[in-house]
């Protein structure tokens, strides 16, 4: 596609040829480091990202842009789709994901921060034509996030839906989120008003995984922890079955993070 960078550097590290033999081995082996990092984050937190996927999976049409895909935990869980393209900001990550699903012809691996390229690139995904935009753990390393909603809105074709996930309530907000980039949690009432500055109708609204909030604010809050560890991940495990049961009876009055369901008209 014209104005996409999709030719991937296979050996991006490289690129630094500034640098000594030493140097270029230590930038490899944290890269390393890193992607095996996020792929043991997504095999280990499985069920947790099935969970997920199950709270927007009926809104998942056959034309997909994924916003942040990461090293692809999305999208390992998608159903068979005519057309899937995925955006990040991160070229390493890109790549890993591209590797990672090089069997799929449907999808194409694109990098492009869509909060700030240029207005021919927007036109570009806007003339794909999508009808489901997913946006999952994504708008909270946005600092301009509005910006990236009304290019969603613009990019999605008539009555498509964009699926949002993002981290619950500023007052959860500690160390680990500074660390990870994050620029704001947010409240069901934040979220709302981002989205009135665009022509999105709000389909569903609600906070998810009310457990998770509580574990997260001891965790993170009052013990002031800044990494995960198997002890949290085998928690969640065992309490997602239940969780999963009380929430599809009653919607929580808080949660870990808010999930969104937005249409363009």
């Amino acid at each position: 596609m014209p104005g996409f960078d999709t030719n991937l550097n296979c050996n991006a590290v490289q690129n630094t040829a500034s640098v000594d033999s030493s140097e270029l081995l230590a930038l490899q082996r944290d890269t390393d480091v890193r992607l095996h990092r996020y792929t043991d984050f997504d095999q280990i937190n499985g069920a947790y990202l099935d969970w997920q996927f199950d709270q927007f999976r009926k809104f998942v049409g056959d034309r997909l842009l994924e916003i942040g895909c990461g090293v692809g935990g999305i999208l390992e869980r998608l159903p068979d789709c005519s057309v899937i393209q995925s955006l990040d900001v991160e070229e390493d990550v890109l790549l890993a994901a591209q590797q990672r699903f090089q069997d799929r012809p449907e999808m194409m691996f694109t990098l492009l921060n869509l909060a700030t390229c240029e207005d021919a690139q927007v036109v570009e995904l806007q003339d794909r034509r999508f009808d489901t935009v997913l946006a999952i753990n994504v708008l909270e390393h946005i600092e301009d996030d509005r910006t990236v909603l009304q290019r969603t809105e613009r990019i999605l074709a008539s009555g498509g839906h964009m699926v949002v996930l993002v981290p619950a309530h500023p007052q959860l907000y500690g160390e680990y989120d500074r660390l990870d980039g994050h620029f704001r949690r947010y409240t069901k009432s934040s979220f709302r008003k981002g989205v009135s500055q665009t022509g999105f109708t709000v389909v569903h609204l609600r906070y998810f995984n009310l457990l998770g909030a509580v574990g997260w604010w001891w965790h993170y809050r009052f013990l002031k922890r800044t990494i995960h560890g198997a002890t949290q991940f085998g928690v969640m495990n065992r309490l997602i079955p239940l969780m999963k049961r009380v929430e599809r009876m009653v919607s929580p009055p808080f949660g870990l993070s808010v999930i969104a369901i937005l249409r363009k008209a």
